[in-house]
């Protein structure tokens, strides 16, 4: 009865893991992205981004157990591409509590969905997914490392990356980064050179100027 109310904890907390994440949006409203805090936190989602297309490619959802790409080195590669996408866009917003809590959103929300995972696959692979367990770590790479593919498993695929529709993450990106590009554009600390701000040290800097060159002609 334990392991019953448990998994259906786990169930509740894996489906609605993404319904939580829209409510990141709601700290909208009070981010103050810099072109500094975007640099800083563009590493991140570009490698957040690219390892996931790495897994996409690689992975046969439900038909086999990958072991080839980043799943030679980590269970879970798309869980790690989400968490630094997160973990970028986080920085980005100029918010220094926000990467904390993206940890600890992450924590919430996506070990439940990988427990239900790792156990669905226990049961439909059995001791082949046991011993890839066991060989590799769940998100950190660790003890034998990666092993040479298997000769009947295909490697990387683009056909893969589209037919999981890999693409909605990356709309998702471009329309984030896109809005934190506008409004680190639009902050006041980084003026333009048509700002008032500017034309008013450029209008003095005139002034200074031509009184300069009037005290010579004199």
């Amino acid at each position: 009865m334990r392991e019953s109310s448990w998994e259906r904890i786990l169930v509740v907390l894996s489906r609605w893991r993404v319904d939580i994440a829209w409510l990141g949006l709601l700290v909208l409203p009070w981010v103050h992205p810099t072109r500094g805090s975007i640099c800083l936190g563009l590493p991140a989602l570009v490698a957040g981004v690219a390892l996931r297309v790495w897994a996409r490619g690689h992975l046969e959802r439900a038909e086999t157990v990958t072991t080839t790409g980043p799943y030679a080195h980590v269970r879970h590669p798309l869980y790690v591409g989400s968490f630094l996408i997160a973990l970028g866009f986080a920085v980005m917003t100029g918010l220094y509590a926000l990467p904390i809590v993206v940890v600890g959103a992450f924590v919430a929300m996506y070990v439940p969905k990988a427990l239900r995972e790792e156990a669905y696959l226990r049961r439909r692979f059995g001791a082949a997914y046991a011993d890839y367990a066991a060989r590799v770590g769940a998100v950190i790479p660790w003890r034998d490392g990666p092993r040479a593919p298997a000769p009947t498993q295909s490697l990387f695929a683009w056909r893969r990356v589209i037919g999981h529709r890999e693409w909605h993450t990356w709309v998702g990106v471009a329309a984030l980064l896109a809005v934190l590009c506008g409004l680190a554009a639009g902050d006041p600390r980084h003026p333009t050179t048509g700002s008032p701000r500017v034309a008013h040290r450029k209008h003095h800097g005139g002034v200074h100027a031509s009184q300069w060159d009037a005290s010579l002609t004199r």
